[in-house]
């Protein structure tokens, strides 16, 4: 019966040692990023049946045998998957899970998959974005128009050969220059303003005429009421400034009340690599009309460009109606020289507040020449559609109200930012941002099957099953946290209360041990 005893209390000694053990395990984890804390438990060894005791329930008059306990072992250890708290950090590519969910990692060599919490990673010097064991994070490609991929990959960034100023090949990632394509620009005019350009024959036209692109002023203040620019880009990327005159047209032989002001779009004539370069027209790319109801609304508009390979911008005959776009907005085309690149033609929408319904002009095959002085001679564009914010013709000084163009030079990356979704952006330094990856999440039918793997990573099990593939914030999976790691979720006060208790515990079996064994001493000693 005392090896009985004895036996029976080592097993409360081994089993209550290896719960110090998993208190040991929790609290030495206590920082560690995204630890999910263990919990052990115990259940009965065995029990031996004694005929000399019974366990108090009779049956038919006959009373059944007690049982004695035999100790005590470990039954199972379980994984705390309760949610750390979040410590916000100063890298952006630091990223948490908010919910359910698992990251996956691949290894660079054998692709072998590990899954982890633990949201600290940064990019290699492959742009490859590794944890500190350099296993590479998962995520679906999103492609240059916006489309999400399918398939999980390694989430790398777009990096590019380039050469710098001192010869030497560098990796970069880069945003390419994209030419403007489209300028929008709201004015109030004047209506109060005078005639500051005039021509007997052609009123419309007086700014075009005033023009000269072969002086270092083409057009004197003294010759337009008020100018408004704005800066483009070319395809390569060089800026260039887009100046738009206008002048208000008194003898415009119109009896109504109807105001009418013409307008010449400008770049500057030495960036102008047009027909028209070192020519008295060289930077001019439109010229046309605005009409204004009395009471300064926008009523139509009238746009010319010169005709395919003219080289004299300065005869009216030249000037054809110009192409209106799928928006019905008009459009020019101009040949721009920079300080990169080789320049090429391209085509540009200007809106300023009203389009044509129908892509169409009222009139065609109509040029500036045969407008002359008379107003009832202007095109004018088909169902005219006028926008909430339009350029007017208000009293009181003229002034630009907005301006907005969609072309941009081109960038190097700065930063990168995690959307709630998942969704990963590289933010560079034109201004442009492009959305690259989204990261993959990962759920199991049963968590409390991962079989931990040290480092912070989990493996799938056959108890946990495959790796469920899906994206942040679906089918129950966790949001996409950014500048955040999520902390331990290891509870000092339970861990202390736990281990005062396993202590208690092991004293108590170990004091069984030495009780048994006193009694075994004194047992032999009667027998001497």
């Amino acid at each position: 019966m005392g090896f009985s005893s004895m036996y029976t209390a080592a097993t409360g000694v081994k089993s209550h040692g290896v719960l110090l053990q998993q208190i040991g395990a929790n609290l030495a984890n206590v920082n560690t990023t995204a630890y999910k804390s263990g919990d052990t438990f115990l259940e009965t060894l065995a029990s031996q049946s004694s005929g000399k005791a019974n366990s108090g329930i009779v049956s038919g008059g006959i009373s059944t045998p007690g049982q004695i306990g035999l100790g005590t072992r470990v039954a199972t250890t379980r994984i705390n998957f309760k949610e750390g708290s979040f410590e916000t950090t100063n890298s952006s590519t630091d990223i948490a899970i908010g919910g359910q969910g698992f990251f996956r990692v691949a290894d660079p060599v054998s692709n072998a998959s590990r899954y982890t919490r633990a949201g600290s990673f940064h990019f290699d010097k492959n742009g490859q974005l590794v944890d500190s064991h350099k296993n590479i994070l998962q995520g679906y490609k999103i492609d240059d128009d916006g489309n999400i991929g399918s398939t999980s990959q390694n989430i790398v960034l777009p990096m590019k050969e380039e050469t710098d100023t001192y010869g030497n090949k560098i990796m970069v990632v880069k945003s390419d220059p994209k030419g403007t394509d489209s300028v929008t620009m709201r004015t109030n005019l004047d209506s109060g303003a005078v005639d500051n350009s005039s021509s007997e024959d052609s009123p419309f036209f007086s700014l075009l005429q005033e023009w000269d692109g072969t002086k270092d002023t083409p057009l004197t203040a003294d010759k337009y009421e008020y100018n408004s620019s704005i800066q483009i880009y070319d395809d390569n990327g060089n800026k260039h400034d887009l100046v738009v005159y206008f002048d208000k047209v008194i003898n415009d032989g119109d009896s109504s009340d109807k105001r009418h002001w013409e307008y010449i779009v400008t770049v500057p004539p030495g960036e102008d690599a047009s027909a028209l370069t070192g020519t008295s027209g060289a930077g001019l790319v439109m010229a046309g009309t605005l009409t204004f109801s009395g009471d300064g609304a926008l009523l139509n508009q009238s746009a010319f460009t010169l005709a395919a390979g003219s080289a004299d911008g300065k005869d009216l005959a030249n000037w054809e109606q110009a192409t209106l776009n799928s928006n019905g907005q008009p459009t020019f085309s101009v040949t721009l020289s920079g300080a990169s690149g080789t320049a090429s033609a391209q085509t540009i929408s200007l809106d300023m507040g009203i389009t044509s319904g129908t892509d169409s002009w009222n009139t065609t095959g109509v040029t500036a020449a045969d407008i002359g002085s008379n107003a009832s001679s202007l095109p004018g564009m088909v169902d005219g559609k006028l926008n909430a914010l339009a350029t007017t013709d208000y009293y009181g000084s003229s002034s630009t109200i907005s301006q907005s163009q969609d072309g941009f030079g081109e960038g190097y990356l700065q930063n990168v930012s995690f959307s709630p979704d998942g969704i990963m952006s590289a933010l560079f330094s034109n201004g442009m941002s492009a959305e690259l990856y989204q990261v993959n999440l990962y759920n199991f039918k049963n968590e409390f099957g991962l079989r931990r793997e040290g480092s912070n990573y989990f493996s799938a099990t056959i108890d946990s099953g495959e790796a469920i593939q899906g994206v942040a914030r679906k089918d129950g999976l966790g949001s996409v946290v950014s500048n955040s790691l999520e902390t331990s979720n290891v509870d000092l006060a339970d861990e202390f209360a736990y281990m005062i208790l396993t202590q208690r515990g092991f004293q108590a079996n170990s004091k069984g041990i030495t009780t048994t064994d006193s009694m075994i001493n004194t047992a032999l000693g009667i027998k001497k």
